[in-house]
């Protein structure tokens, strides 16, 4: 009887292994219903914490026992079209008040140089466009155009899409040793773009054609020098972080953050209006989204497009100013930093990036992602800045 009743205690005992077991099966199967509406794709691979609410586009998705379908419905894909018009929108918006402003303050500044109370305008006309065009003039109102357009349409796309802008720089994870490895990665980047373009401009070349190139005769005089070094070393990455990495990757990303970085690392490209730099911006694009998403913020972005720039620009600096026998030996040892700086940066590629690739996307994610094509706004932005490409290489 004693030993009955024992063995009935033990059965009706339970393990607290075992307990812990049936409560982790609940949960997980209580989380199979009920899916998180920051990854209701379940895509292990994308940062949960980068994805925005999803109930914005489907707000069912936390329904008891609720699968998302393969296919979207009107609805759905009407909700998705919204955010997708809205990034192109104002993209559309920015690029065009770039060129409007930029030609505007240009036509001010010919009147002010009294080009149209001159005798013959079309002389004077010619002397104040080489004077602005070698003189910090035209870099001042040009840094101060592209700044203002990208900041102010930035804040304004956030605003439309409900994305507070002070969520772009709330950085998890970062430290100062990674910051040090995404710049070289960087630089490895910008040497292997520089190599893609020397093969593409041979393949253009023998057939009769010749890419135009970026301009880097910036150094004319101090006042140039020193606006040239803020614009393109602080102004030109943090805001133009904030506008591509932070309101349109953000906005692109809220499907998949796949097309997000993939989108907004194209036109990222495309807007530097030439195959030599949309090569370097698209590649760079590319990993500075990825790092984005990773620590859920633009300041690693930032800073990597800072300090990449920044070296760009000592390069150049140095090649125009540095003509002596001892100049070009200094110069000779910085390039040789320079590309020890790459190669470590390649190996980091190889060492860290290559197993943690830019998130995939899923099956159902795919399919919401065509969605982008039936969006006229994206669309045309991105047939905008091909046609500014294009024109601007057929006029040159």
């Amino acid at each position: 009887m004693h030993i009955a009743m024992e063995e009935n205690s033990r059965v009706s005992t339970p393990n607290p292994k075992n307990v812990q077991t049936i409560q982790s099966q609940k949960s997980q199967s209580s989380s199979s219903k009920t899916p998180n509406p920051q990854n209701p794709f379940d895509n292990a691979m994308e940062n949960v914490a980068y994805r925005s609410d999803y109930r914005k586009i489907l707000p069912q998705v936390l329904l008891p026992n609720y699968q998302i379908p393969l296919q979207p419905d009107k609805a759905e894909r009407r909700a998705i079209r919204k955010y997708f018009n809205k990034a192109g929108f104002w993209m559309f918006i920015t690029c065009v008040s770039e060129q409007f402003l930029y030609s505007i303050l240009y036509l001010i500044l010919l009147v002010i140089m009294g080009v149209y109370s001159s005798a013959s305008p079309y002389d004077a006309s010619i002397d104040a466009d080489n004077y602005i065009n070698n003189s910090s003039i035209g870099i001042a109102i040009n840094a101060l155009v592209f700044a203002l357009c990208n900041a102010l349409f930035a804040w304004i796309g956030c605003r439309s899409t409900q994305t507070p802008i002070k969520n772009l720089f709330q950085t998890h994870n970062l430290r100062i040793s990674n910051v040090l490895r995404y710049f070289c990665t960087g630089l490895g980047l910008q040497c292997l773009a520089g190599f893609l373009y020397n093969f593409v401009e041979s393949f253009f070349a023998s057939n009769g054609v010749t890419l135009v190139e970026a301009d880097f005769s910036y150094f004319q005089n101090g006042k140039s020098t020193i606006t040239v070094i803020m614009y393109t070393c602080i102004l030109a990455p943090l805001t133009e972080e904030l506008l591509y990495r932070g309101f349109l990757m953000k906005t692109l990303s809220r499907v998949s953050t796949r097309f997000g970085i993939i989108m907004s690392a194209l036109l990222f490209g495309l807007a530097h209006g030439n195959v030599e730099q949309f090569l370097l911006a698209f590649i760079l694009g590319l990993y500075l989204g990825k790092i984005v998403e990773r620590h859920n913020s633009i300041v690693p972005s930032i800073l990597v497009h800072m300090g990449i720039n920044t070296t760009s620009i000592i390069l150049s600096l140095m090649y125009e100013k540095l003509t002596t026998n001892t100049g070009e030996i200094i110069i000779s040892l910085i390039v040789m930093a320079y590309y020890a700086t790459a190669l470590m940066g390649i190996f980091f590629w190889f060492w860290k990036e290559k197993k943690t690739p830019i998130p995939y996307s899923t099956q159902k994610q795919a399919v919401r992602n065509r969605v982008a094509w039936s969006s006229p706004w994206l669309f045309v932005t991105v047939c905008l800045y091909i046609g500014i490409m294009i024109l601007n290489q057929v006029a040159s």
